[in-house]
């Protein structure tokens, strides 16, 4: 488990939702929660627009650091999604 597994993930051929679903309840410790998985695609989407300061809600009863919202670059180094905005090498 971990980032092999994470990279495996990402260039698999089921959607983006069932990768993070995979991602979140198997390859991270502690699990993150299902309902972080709208927050995951958004902070992935901006990563691509290179907008990586973009403010996201956050689901009703989460916080982070006494926020309502995160950064893009905050979601995606917490929960470990370099795989899913990595260049390809090719």
């Amino acid at each position: 488990m971990g980032r092999a597994t994470a990279m495996d993930l990402a260039e698999s051929n089921v959607s983006l939702e069932q990768q993070l679903t995979i991602h979140f309840s198997s390859n991270c410790y502690p699990p993150i929660p299902q309902q972080m998985i709208p927050t995951a695609k958004m902070a992935i989407f901006h990563f691509w627009e290179e907008d990586y300061d973009a403010m996201i809600q956050l689901p009703e009863g989460v916080s982070f650091r006494g926020s309502n919202e995160v950064s893009a670059r905050n979601v995606i180094e917490s929960y470990r999604l370099d795989a899913w905005v990595m260049e390809d090498e090719d």
